[in-house]
């Protein structure tokens, strides 16, 4: 019974033992596979950027502009306005 099993699969050894074997172990196979997986990446983050594009978004407000308002009129030049006198803004 041993003999009916170990006599083809000594065969089928020997014929698969020349064989260069998985595409995937080469050079090229790792090349080929490299480069799917590189084309997977870049098509399915182009999907998403689409998809990002197309959903919609909030439209911008329109604001109104702010009424323009005249100021005229004399300013005391001996103290300028940006300067505060030695108290603090919580003081006053």
């Amino acid at each position: 019974m041993l003999e009916r099993i170990a006599k083809p699969l000594a065969i089928t050894l020997i014929i698969c033992l020349p064989l260069p074997g998985c595409a995937h172990f080469t050079k090229s196979g790792r090349a080929q596979l490299a480069y799917q997986r590189y084309v997977w990446k870049r098509s399915h983050m182009r999907y998403r950027q689409r998809v990002k594009m197309k959903t919609p978004r909030q439209p911008i407000p329109a604001y109104a502009p702010s009424d323009y308002k005249i100021r005229a009129g004399a300013v005391d030049a001996s103290s300028p306005q940006s300067v505060t006198s030695g108290e603090s803004q919580s003081e006053q």
